[in-house]
């Protein structure tokens, strides 16, 4: 009953909070509701007992309810600050959008399940399109719709083929009897599942709808995508295929960190070539859930090995890196939007100097740049730690290949995170350090968008220096599968030693004010140093594009212009870009394919009556053939 309620609550903000800023106080309210009846149902689930037919709240279900509770407060905040062009619709689509969230958390039957995972994927749609005026965004639209009607379609087979198997459509049912479902049909709906939740999450290589969805979304939508409508993908593995499934074929936990590796690698490799700062944070969500895949299959593996200690550290390490990517993703998605209403631009070759204009903004995306990019003391670097230990202990725990498999695994983590560090170094020397590219118009920011993305930023640092608790939650999802102190040991020296360093950075950043600096003319080789001279983008990851240009594919062009531009230019505009592997060789190749056919089967559709006659009556032959 009280997830009805809260859906009746959220359904009603949309229908009938008409006026924009009602709309925003009755969205904020709502989300913190989420967060108080996860937290409540966590740690006192007596209080709320909500466990039915329909709906249904477990420890991993509140898990993920806290993160969408978490993000869309913040995100729900922040919008009373962020100037759009058609609040109204947003006032609209985004309610809907938080209750088919709550609705695919929380469902209990295949029915309610996909109902809600379906209007999750339309509202997201309209909110993407918002400004579909704007050249490229119902393409990028319409991508996105193909891929998730693509995912949805694998997931309700799945889904059907265990209920058919089970005789049930009840989530609860599944969980206490799925794992003694036949191999075969096991590894059917490992297939099936594995799939369309990969593809809802963006992993490599069915990403291509990740890059182009985000970037054109409103801050706060991208922020609530990236944080916690991609993380169902992690919830649907994490529930159906791991716990409920149980045991399965070692081939499938294999996959899982396959993907997980090269997606994690291969979208912090894109990631640094990007300009535009939505598209780099885009490509790092794909990076971060190619970390959270692999934690899911150090967990699949334990479960398969029997091996109690590797399930739970691969289970804290994917569910604690959700947790955390959820906050510092959706902090540097609302600084994102900042950044662009203050100087209507994203690109960084135009940026530069924020840190002059917009400071408390700054300091947010250096706290988010230091979390994703697992430095201490920030939560981030947890998670990420944690992980390295689950596979370590796939190392130390295995023979033969498995061993030189696992090293291998360990070795993609640390350059994953080696080159999140160079890019966003990257990002924050050309963007907010440095001097402005450009003269470009800045806007006044207000407190409304400060002050979320602050409070996101000391969730990072909480819960870096003391994760204990939240770990000993997620331990708690399947409780007696280990004592709470044969969990990882988090390195506390190095929280410690991180934490030091800041209070020194912050002290002497303090007391630099009130030094007396003398100031000299910058040497420049003789000529006058002006903001043309600094680094860009492009050049700051010149040498990662022509070492992996086998990867990045890179292309360049040259104009010459002027009345003899062949030997004596008036001006050069050079032009340059990478090319992805994967669209060019996979997604280019197979839409061709789908053309051609759908060209051939209109002559199908031109035909008379009595021909649709004759196919419906051959259709129903064949199956009465095949179903005697």
């Amino acid at each position: 009953m009280l997830i009805i309620i809260l859906a009746v609550f959220g359904i009603g903000i949309s229908f009938f909070a008409t006026k924009q800023k009602t709309s925003k106080i009755w969205t904020l309210m709502f989300s913190a509701v989420l967060v108080m009846v996860a937290i409540l149902d966590f740690w006192l689930p007596s209080s709320v007992a909500v466990n039915g037919p329909y709906f249904v709240l477990t420890p991993l279900r509140d898990w993920f309810l806290l993160i969408l509770g978490v993000v869309a407060t913040a995100a729900s905040w922040f919008r009373f600050g962020y100037l759009q062009h058609d609040e109204r619709a947003t006032s609209f689509w985004l309610p809907l959008f938080l209750v088919s969230m709550l609705g695919v958390i929380s469902a209990n039957n295949v029915w309610l399940f996909m109902t809600a995972w379906e209007l999750m994927s339309i509202t997201s749609f309209f909110l993407v399109t918002l400004h579909h005026e704007q050249p490229g965004v119902l393409n990028a639209g319409y991508i996105y719709l193909v891929m998730s009607q693509i995912s949805a379609t694998l997931i309700l087979s799945g889904l059907l083929l265990m209920a058919s198997s089970l005789h049930t459509s009840s989530f609860s049912v599944f969980a206490a009897s799925a794992h003694t479902l036949a191999p075969g049909i096991k590894d059917f709906v490992f297939a099936l599942l594995g799939l369309g939740f990969a593809i809802k999450s963006g992993m490599v290589p069915f990403h291509i709808w990740l890059p182009r969805a985000h970037p054109i979304a409103p801050a706060p939508v991208s922020g609530l995508m990236s944080g916690v409508m991609i993380k169902l993908g992690v919830y649907g593995v994490a529930q159906f295929l791991l716990m409920d499934l149980g045991n399965t074929s070692v081939v499938w936990p294999f996959l899982l960190l396959v993907f997980g590796a090269a997606s994690s690698l291969l979208g912090v490799l894109y990631a640094l070539m990007e300009h535009d700062l939505k598209r780099l944070l885009a490509f790092h969500s794909i990076e971060n859930i190619g970390i959270i895949f692999l934690g899911l299959g150090v967990m699949g593996l334990g479960i398969d090995w029997h091996r109690p200690l590797l399930e739970a550290t691969g289970m804290v390490a994917a569910l604690f890196h959700t947790m955390n990517h959820a906050i510092f993703k959706s902090q540097l998605f609302l600084v994102a939007g900042a950044v662009e209403q203050n100087t209507g631009t994203l690109d960084a070759d135009r940026l530069g100097g924020l840190i002059r204009t917009i400071p408390g903004i700054t300091i947010g995306f250096l706290v988010g740049s230091m979390a994703i990019s697992a430095l201490p003391p920030f939560n981030g670097f947890v998670s990420e730690w944690i992980t390295f230990r689950g596979l370590l202990n796939v190392v130390s725990g295995s023979l033969g290949w498995w061993t030189v498999f696992g090293l291998v695994l360990v070795l993609v983590l640390a350059m994953t995170g080696a080159l999140a560090g160079m890019c966003f170094v990257k990002a924050s020397g050309v963007i907010f350090l440095g001097e402005p590219r450009e003269p470009v118009k800045q806007e006044r920011i207000p407190r409304h968008l400060t002050w979320p993305i602050m409070l996101l930023a000391l969730l990072c640092l909480v819960l870096g220096i003391d994760p204990n608790v939240a770990i000993h939650a997620i331990s708690s999802i399947q409780p007696g599968l280990i004592p709470n102190e044969s969990l990882p040991l988090i390195p506390i020296h190095a929280m410690q030693t991180g934490l030091l360093l800041l209070l020194l950075i912050i002290v002497v950043g303090w007391l630099s004010r009130f030094w007396k600096v003398r100031k000299v003319p910058r040497w420049s080789c003789g000529r006058v140093p002006d903001a043309s001279m600094q680094f860009t983008s492009a050049s700051f990851t010149k040498s990662v594009r022509t070492t992996l240009a086998v990867i990045y594919r890179p292309h360049r062009n040259l104009d010459r212009i002027g009345t003899y531009a062949r030997y004596f230019p008036d001006r050069l505009h050079y032009k340059g870009g990478t090319s992805p592997i994967w669209e060019r060789f996979f997604y280019q190749p197979g839409y061709r394919l789908v053309w051609r056919l759908s060209h051939y089967s209109t002559k199908l559709q031109a035909g008379p009556v009595r021909l649709y006659l004759l196919y419906l009556l051959g259709t129903i032959g064949i199956l009465l053939l095949l179903l005697r």
